[in-house]
């Protein structure tokens, strides 16, 4: 990651056929799951999905660590709404550590800002714009969604030497897990769509 790569350990080689088919191998549009040879605990446990990937560099969002502290309301308490605000649940998460004061939100296709929105590919846009927020408030804006503050980077080439040193593995999206509620569940869930159980981490780590 972009503010500090943390050690890891060579432990295991990750087989190849593990990884969803990518692009130019790239992990553009993919999850990132941390395994325990990450040391840093911003990324223990982290479910990453990746909204791009290039030789440039790599940004991607966390979705399984909500700020609980944190009101989605008072984020959005500046932007003027009117009398057609509505309660929203709409809980705000860790991103990552890069850029925190921004926010982003992933949501599904239908729901698009022209000029603003970026679209991803597939069933997923990238919005950052109060006028989501906006619309989210008054009822009108994307079905699926997540909001985060900050996200996680990457420098050219740095993603792929931590996926070989076993920092990472890489799973399938899946909007379930993507928009899903259940973050305290969602690392389990990633682990198991790619055949692997949590405590297969403990034994090989005892760090888990």
């Amino acid at each position: 990651m972009t503010d500090g790569k943390s050690d890891v350990n060579q432990d295991k080689e990750i087989e190849k056929n593990s990884f969803p088919e990518v692009v130019k191998g790239f992990y553009e549009g993919s999850l990132l799951v941390s395994t325990p040879a990450i040391l840093d605990p911003r990324f223990h446990k982290a479910v990453i999905y990746m909204i791009s990937h290039n030789e440039k560099g790599a940004m991607g969002l966390i979705i399984n660590k909500p700020m609980e502290e944190l009101d989605f309301h008072e984020i959005v308490t500046g932007i003027s709404l009117g009398d057609n605000q509505k309660k929203v649940n709409q809980t705000v998460l860790f991103g990552g550590p890069v850029e925190f004061e921004r926010g982003f939100l992933l949501h599904s296709s239908e729901y698009c800002l022209a000029g603003t929105t970026i679209k991803l590919g597939g069933q997923y846009n990238l919005t950052n714009d109060t006028k989501a927020l906006e619309d989210i408030c008054t009822g009108k804006g994307p079905v699926s969604r997540m909001f985060t503050l900050g996200y996680a980077g990457w420098y050219g080439g740095q993603l792929e030497q931590e996926i070989l040193e076993d920092s990472w593995l890489v799973a399938k999206a899946d909007p379930s897990i993507i928009f899903g509620e259940n973050f305290s569940e969602k690392y389990e869930i990633s682990l198991g769509s790619l055949g692997v159980k949590n405590a297969y981490f403990v034994n090989e780590s005892g760090r888990a």
